[in-house]
């Protein structure tokens, strides 16, 4: 799936919000300008909020996920560790998956 971002829709569509995977983020990262990088997170932010208010909590937990995922690994700026374990404990106190206690266990490490 290509992630891209759309100015005119700062939230992800409610249909591909569960197709999206951290092998997206990391591909997204990979190809994307310096720009559009800083730019998905605050899409997933604003996306993960607008769920959330909807009161759909298995979107909301898995964009949590995903943010977590994302300002950990591929685009970790300054606090990153302290910004994943914050949106990472979110998403397994939304929906505890296995893969989302995966990750806070790898995120407690630190990077």
């Amino acid at each position: 799936m290509g992630i891209r971002i759309d100015f005119s829709e700062p939230v992800i569509e409610k249909g591909i919000v569960m197709e999206m995977g951290s092998g997206d983020l990391d591909d997204f990262y990979a190809s994307a300008s310096d720009f559009d990088k800083s730019n998905l997170f605050f899409i997933l932010l604003a996306s993960l909020h607008y769920y959330e208010e909807s009161g759909d909590t298995v979107r909301a937990a898995h964009l949590s996920f995903l943010t977590a995922y994302y300002v950990f690994t591929p685009l970790t700026p300054p606090g990153s560790h302290q910004l994943a374990l914050h949106y990472i404990k979110k998403a397994v106190s939304m929906n505890p998956l296995s893969e989302y206690k995966e990750w806070l266990s790898i995120m407690e490490k630190g990077n």
